[in-house]
């Protein structure tokens, strides 16, 4: 059987020894940032939709219903709701 040397003892800081003098940027006064500026967000309206609502459905159910939707510039809740007036007058 062959016989391994053994590992070399690590040596205990394998740091080195800590710096003896700080930087010169401790001892410099901390000056505070200007006023951030705060990107500009568009303001929501409320639209009184609370309910959660979602279904499944085929996936050219969904490309012809979000091509329709992008065409008319309409969010997919406006799209709905459109077309349920639309079904509700032809019943």
């Amino acid at each position: 059987m062959t016989k391994f040397p053994k590992k070399p003892a690590k040596p205990k800081n394998r740091l080195g020894l800590p710096p003896t003098e700080a930087s010169s940027t401790l001892e410099q006064p901390e000056h505070a940032p200007a006023i951030p500026e705060v990107a500009a967000r568009k303001a929501r309206k409320k639209t009184g939709r609370t309910m959660p609502f979602g279904t499944r459905v085929s996936p050219e159910f969904f490309k012809d219903f979000k091509t329709v939707a992008v065409q008319d510039d309409l969010k997919h809740v406006e799209l709905l709701e459109k077309m349920l007036e639309i079904y509700k007058a032809q019943r």
